[in-house]
C-alpha cells in the first residue's frame, strides 16, 4: 500500500502498518494531540510514561512529540545502530510499531533503516525468492530448518528488492 491520505498516512519504514493486527484500528475517539477524531487510532505500544490516544496523522507528521516534551518516547523497543540521525528520529518516533516478542536490533544498511514488511508466516512474502533465501539464511545461523514462523521479522531495503530477516525468539 503506497497510497496516502490525510486520515491514513503512509509510513515508509512500516509500509503495511494498517494491515498488521495490533497496530491501528478504526476509531472516532479523539486524538490527544490534534483533538480530532482519530480515524486510525494507534493501538501499539508507546515506550513512555503514559499511553495517550493518538492518531496515525499525529504519528506521521510528528506532532505527537509535543505530548512528551520532545524525544522522551519511542514507538519501538529496538536497538538502532548506524542510522542517520534524522532517519532514526523518523523511525523511532514517527513510524508505528508492530508486535514482537523481544527487543531486537533493527537492520540498517548504508545509514538507512530497512522497512518492516511483515512476519515469516506470511505466505505471500515467503513466496518471494529473496525473502525465502533471507529466511533460510537466518534460520541456518541458528541451526534450524526453514519453515514459516512468527519468529521471523522481515525487513526490506527501501527502493530495492533486498531483504533481511531478524529472528525474534519468544
Amino acid at each position: 500500500m503506497n497510497e496516502t491520505s490525510e486520515e491514513q498516512p503512509y509510513f515508509r519504514f512500516n509500509p503495511n502498518a494498517y494491515e498488521h493486527e495490533g497496530t491501528f484500528e478504526r476509531s472516532a475517539e479523539a486524538c490527544e494531540s490534534c483533538l480530532r477524531p482519530c480515524a486510525w487510532k494507534y493501538v501499539g505500544n508507546i515506550y513512555a510514561l503514559r499511553q495517550p490516544v493518538i492518531c496515525a496523522r499525529c504519528i506521521a507528521d510528528g506532532t505527537m512529540t509535543d505530548l512528551f516534551g520532545g524525544d522522551r518516547f519511542s514507538l519501538h523497543d529496538t536497538e538502532l545502530w548506524g542510522a542517520d540521525q534524522g532517519l532514526e528520529c523518523e523511525l523511532l518516533q514517527r513510524t508505528p510499531g508492530f508486535s514482537s516478542f523481544n527487543p531486537f536490533e533493527w537492520p540498517v544498511l548504508d545509514a538507512r533503516p530497512m522497512a518492516f514488511v511483515g512476519y515469516g508466516e506470511d505466505e505471500r512474502l515467503i513466496a518471494i525468492p529473496s525473502v525465502r533465501k533471507a529466511m533460510e539464511d537466518a534460520f541456518a545461523e541458528l541451526g534450524w530448518d526453514f519453515g514459516p514462523s512468527p519468529y521471523a521479522l522481515i525487513f526490506k531495503v527501501i527502493d530495492s528488492d533486498q531483504y533481511q530477516v531478524v529472528v525474534d525468539l519468544d
